[in-house]
């Protein structure tokens, strides 16, 4: 109860203080909203299934946010090539203000796609119906890698036409990776006809993504979206063709958050969703 009543504070003080353009507060509002969310979503899970990504992972949930920071830099270094999104400062800062208060507001992304998913997979797990097992052949990974990389290339060759890409390359590389080197993957438990963790991560980060932009649409700072052939009929600043990548990312997040466990930390990610407690 604790963990959710700080978090409901949090969230909706901070809220306030980004919509209101509150001096200086909502300048830096962003990361204490997104703790708040965070908080809250571990809260409603703790609440409901006495049980929570938080719970779990205890102090080792701090990892997710030093995790988080490389990830969304990565996908910054691509929209300087993409252009897509653009942000709008309430004043300019140099160079080294800019790169650590970015920094610390990436930080949240991992820590709140990631506690939204448990909180969806709790939901969906009780209701879920195992499909046919699927044989994962090596010439299909093979491709996979493949067709990620080639759409890299086509992604800086040509932005305006494959900006899309950015969100299914990084999966289709990283999936099979995990998958041949014997590590975590979504590709084992859609190897077995377990596709509930898969759309409870496709389906929380949509919901995550649809606050991400409520909460930047009256923020300064803010971010806007310049996005080629597909910029109509917007939600908020993101036009609503816009909203088909989030599922995609969420499936990225948590292969490259899998990753960073079995390789860094030698821990396994999916067993912190897959076995009940």
């Amino acid at each position: 109860m604790a963990t959710f009543i700080l978090g409901m504070v949090l969230t909706v003080a901070f809220w306030v203080v980004a919509w209101t353009r509150v001096p200086i507060a909502s300048e830096y509002s962003f990361f204490p909203l997104w703790i708040g969310y965070v908080l809250s979503v571990n809260g409603i899970s703790e609440l409901t299934y006495h049980d929570s990504l938080l719970k779990r992972m205890r102090g080792r949930f701090a990892y997710l946010f030093i995790a988080s920071i490389p990830l969304w830099w990565f996908f910054e270094w691509a929209n300087s090539r993409l252009q897509n999104w653009h942000y709008v400062l309430l004043h300019p800062i140099s160079e080294l203000h800019y790169v650590i208060q970015a920094s610390v507001d990436f930080s949240t992304v991992i820590p709140a796609v990631l506690s939204t998913a448990f909180l969806f997979h709790r939901f969906f797990a009780n209701k879920r119906k195992n499909t046919k097992p699927i044989t994962i052949r090596s010439s299909w990974l093979v491709w996979s890698v493949i067709i990620g990389g080639v759409s890299f290339c086509l992604m800086l060759l040509f932005p305006n036409e494959t900006f899309p890409l950015i969100w299914i390359a990084p999966f289709l590389i990283i999936e099979p990776i995990l998958y041949a080197g014997g590590m975590p993957s979504l590709l084992r438990q859609i190897e077995k006809g377990n596709w509930v963790l898969t759309w409870s991560i496709m389906i929380s980060t949509l919901f995550t993504g649809f606050l991400w932009e409520m909460w930047n649409f009256y923020s300064l700072p803010k971010w806007y979206y310049t996005i080629p052939y597909f910029g109509f009929w917007k939600v908020f600043e993101m036009p609503i063709l816009g909203y088909g990548g989030y599922p995609f990312f969420g499936l990225i997040v948590f292969s490259y958050t899998t990753l960073v466990f079995a390789a860094v930390m030698r821990k396994n990610l999916l067993d912190l969703y897959t076995h009940s407690r």
